[in-house]
């Protein structure tokens, strides 16, 4: 760790922890019905802070698993993560479909439509 890495850390650290003594002082000082507040506060604020590390992790785990294709997943999903993975390829096809026009693919897809439902079988 660099040593201004370490000293902007520290300072931070150092910075919190002189913030959470300045609010015990002040609950040290406070009446009955503000120390409820200020619990409630804190608990908001740890609610708060496990939301965020919880969506943090999330984030990280949809990030790691979002490069691969499950193969066992239903034919929609997978033609979906095909989609959102080559996204130039699936532009250049839909170009080409709409080159050939409606009647063309509507005979490819009576041709190889039943062959795929028999490889399906």
């Amino acid at each position: 760790m660099s040593r201004s890495t370490a000293s902007t850390t520290t300072t931070t650290s150092s910075a919190a922890a002189a913030s959470h003594v300045s609010r015990e002082l002040d609950a040290a000082h406070a009446s009955p019905a503000e120390r409820d507040v200020l619990k409630r506060i804190e608990a908001q604020r740890d609610r708060l802070h496990a939301r965020a590390l919880a969506m943090h992790q999330a984030r990280a785990l949809k990030a790691a698993a979002s490069d691969r294709i499950d193969a066992e997943a239903p034919l929609a999903v997978r033609l979906l993560s095909f989609a959102r993975l080559h996204p130039v390829a699936v532009a250049g096809v839909l170009g080409v479909a709409l080159a050939a026009g409606p009647s063309k693919l509507i005979r490819l897809a009576g041709i190889i439509l039943p062959i795929v439902m028999r490889m399906r079988k």
